[in-house]
């Protein structure tokens, strides 16, 4: 307990925001938000710790929170799933109990309107596939079911883009003030345009190193290792035979090598 106590951070855009909102008379409101942000990660954190993956760090937010895995690129698609849908699952158990707690009169019915409107409006602020909100992860993993690594990336990045503009549209013509959202959310997308060559190698370097667990095997017939599927064996095929995937690995990472 105490080790994951050390892994949480407070951005200073947080305190910032906890001092504006005190001063302005909104303490409150800010507080029910970082409270349902820190639940939210909690989720998450749940699923990691069940799959016994080690937590690197918890950063919260204003309006959201980050939370980084030190796991493999190439593990369960499975398990990356219920991790992704971990926050939105305990918020979802947090809306029964705020029922519960009206119910109970534990809770004003200025403060259960205020925790059911900001639970909900994260709830589906979550659900969007904007980098790096659990939407977009959920529909990246989603992809990696059907699509190598490197087209699932791709797919991910370009919804992302498209999602994250419609977004930022959606606000300038409602005249919604999420522009401090609209910059996190596109400086999170830049930092993965950024690493995006750092998480192909890694992913081509797991394969090479490591064993994982696999659920199908693929003939190839093409030489491009960007094919390569998570979850699925491959074998490329080449002057009438096959060669496996880790040589192929092997190759390319040669051919790097000699660039440099």
């Amino acid at each position: 307990m105490k080790n994951i106590k050390a892994k949480f951070k407070i951005n200073l855009a947080t305190y910032f925001f906890f001092l504006i909102s005190f001063l302005c008379g909104y303490f409150k409101n800010i507080l029910f938000v970082f409270l349902i942000v820190l639940f939210h990660e909690i989720g998450h954190i749940f699923f990691i710790k069940i799959f016994r993956y080690k937590i690197v760090k918890v950063e919260l937010y204003p309006f959201g929170g980050i939370t980084e895995v030190d796991k493999p690129i190439n593990s369960s698609i499975n398990k990356e799933l219920i991790i992704s849908l971990g926050g939105i699952l305990f918020q979802f158990l947090l809306y029964i109990l705020i029922i519960l707690s009206f119910k109970n009169s534990w809770l004003s019915v200025q403060n259960f309107d205020l925790l059911l409107f900001y639970n909900k409006t994260l709830f589906l602020f979550n659900l969007l596939p904007i980098i790096p909100l659990d939407g977009s992860v959920f529909l990246h993993t989603f992809f990696e079911k059907y699509f190598s690594y490197q087209k699932s990336f791709h797919l991910y990045q370009i919804i992302s883009l498209l999602a994250f503009f419609l977004f930022f549209f959606w606000n300038i013509l409602f005249s919604i003030d999420n522009y401090f959202i609209c910059i996190v959310l596109f400086i999170q997308f830049l930092l993965v345009q950024k690493k995006k060559k750092y998480y192909f190698h890694r992913f081509y370097l797991e394969r090479y190193l490591y064993s994982f667990p696999y659920k199908k095997i693929a003939n190839q017939k093409s030489a491009d290792i960007s094919v390569l599927k998570k979850e699925t064996r491959h074998f490329f095929y080449e002057k009438n035979h096959y060669v496996t995937e880790k040589e192929k690995i092997s190759e390319y990472f040669l051919r790097k090598n000699r660039k440099i």
